[in-house]
């Protein structure tokens, strides 16, 4: 009886071994693919870093602040996934607005974040500006979207300030685009997030006025 309960389980153990190594070649299939992803998504923020600094180190648009300023924001609207960053901005809030405060919000969010991030570089002397790509880490795929973390280091002279680029891309047939910057280990979206979730009576529309307020200033 004992020898027949060992064959049975042998027999289960032998059927199940296929599917385990079918599983285990899917799953190292699904980390190549997330590695591979991320080696693109770096290079594709290289290119838009590259490309901001040109706008940047352009004389002629350093001469005219507002051509330089709706450059770089055209630029952002290329680079920056505003539609998740806003998401994770609000937070809970985000159920709270409609369809059109949704898209209210995100129209003066995008020009607040390019008019809060941008700045840092533009009237400053980038000639000795430089960008450290340390490592990328692909974080687990979702159906038809991948993520990963771009470590980063902005250094000029003896300034060396981290930053992590977090990206998306929802289906390949999209570029990567930047969902969260994370300067020296703080969230902008987290940051955001926390401001709003303080204030605990501001309605949407508050917080569209609040932000168009901002943007105008």
């Amino acid at each position: 009886m004992k020898s027949k309960s060992i064959k049975t389980l042998l027999i289960i153990c032998g059927s199940l071994l296929p599917l385990l190594l079918v599983t285990n070649g899917v799953s190292a299939s699904i980390d190549d693919m997330a590695k591979k992803k991320a080696t693109q998504a770096e290079s594709r923020l290289k290119l838009c870093v590259e490309e901001v600094f040109q706008i940047v180190r352009d004389p002629a648009l350093t001469a005219d602040p507002t051509a330089q300023e709706k450059a770089l924001y055209d630029k952002g609207l290329e680079i920056f996934d505003f539609n998740t960053f806003s998401r994770l901005a609000l937070g809970t809030k985000y159920r709270s607005f409609t369809a059109k405060q949704r898209e209210e919000f995100v129209h003066y969010f995008s020009k607040l974040i390019s008019k809060t991030y941008f700045p840092r570089l533009a009237g400053q002397d980038v000639k000795n500006v430089s960008i450290l790509y340390l490592s990328n880490r692909p974080l687990k795929p979702k159906r038809n979207i991948f993520r990963t973390d771009i470590f980063t280091e902005l250094v000029k002279g003896d300034l060396h300030v981290p930053i992590v680029y977090r990206m998306i891309q929802r289906n390949s047939s999209t570029d990567w685009k930047i969902y969260d910057i994370k300067i020296e280990d703080v969230s902008m979206a987290a940051n955001y997030r926390e401001q709003y979730r303080q204030d605990v009576s501001q309605t949407p529309e508050d917080i569209i006025t609040q932000l168009r307020e901002k943007v105008d200033q």
